[in-house]
């Protein structure tokens, strides 16, 4: 055990009950929470399918909040266990995506926040895969929040948000390639869509998957 855990002992995020290291879950909590799916993409759209790892509420819903608006970006250790999972799938699958996607956001939150949620959650992780992470995407200012629209207003505010980096066109534009697009919270898809929809129309030869940690749906 390391020298913080002795003086200040780990306990599960959500629950508070002792566990062996920091960031863990105990199992009640894991297993309230943790649910891995995935849902056909939209017929017609770009995107193939959405892999979700857990349900939106209690732990998973609690530490997300504190990782976006509370500047807790500590407490994305409490994903590990759900990619861990994620992990034993694609190796099962043989999946491997030639680039993973983060869903950006603007430059303007980025300068209030200090950092993207999703890098925070997913970074290490890809790395440790030995996958390529590519902020292929860039977000433009002016979408209103999405907690606050209906499904059709949300797909509304997404359209035309997203931008693929020019510097990126000429590396993949010719290229048959599997991406693998990644975002905290999956809700009616609005966000994943439009992301997937604007790396395909530039990039059309692109295979388009993705990947949330969390789903009410």
């Amino acid at each position: 055990m390391r020298l913080w855990d002795l003086l200040c002992p780990p306990t599960c995020i959500h629950c508070g009950k002792d566990v062996y290291t920091q960031g863990e879950w105990c199992d009640t909590c894991l297993q309230a929470v943790m649910h891995e799916r995935c849902i056909i993409g939209p017929k017609f759209s770009s995107l193939e399918c959405i892999y979700i790892l857990a349900n939106y509420v209690g732990g998973i819903k609690t530490m997300l909040h504190d990782i976006k608006f509370n500047g807790k970006k500590e407490r994305a250790l409490g994903a590990a266990p759900f990619l861990q999972r994620f992990t034993v799938t694609c190796l099962d699958m043989k999946y491997v995506p030639t680039i993973v996607v983060p869903i950006p956001i603007s430059e303007s939150k980025r300068k209030q926040r200090g950092y993207n949620q999703v890098e925070v959650l997913f970074k290490n992780w890809v790395m440790q895969q030995g996958w390529n992470w590519v902020d292929l995407l860039l977000k433009l200012d002016g979408s209103k929040p999405m907690w606050t629209l209906t499904k059709e207003e949300r797909r509304k505010n997404m359209k035309g948000h997203f931008l693929v980096r020019p510097t990126m066109v000429d590396v993949y534009v010719d290229k048959e390639i599997s991406v693998l697009l990644v975002d905290d919270i999956y809700t009616t898809g609005a966000t994943l869509l439009e992301a997937a929809e604007t790396i395909h129309t530039v990039l059309p030869k692109t295979n388009i998957k993705a990947l949330t940690l969390a789903s009410g749906a």
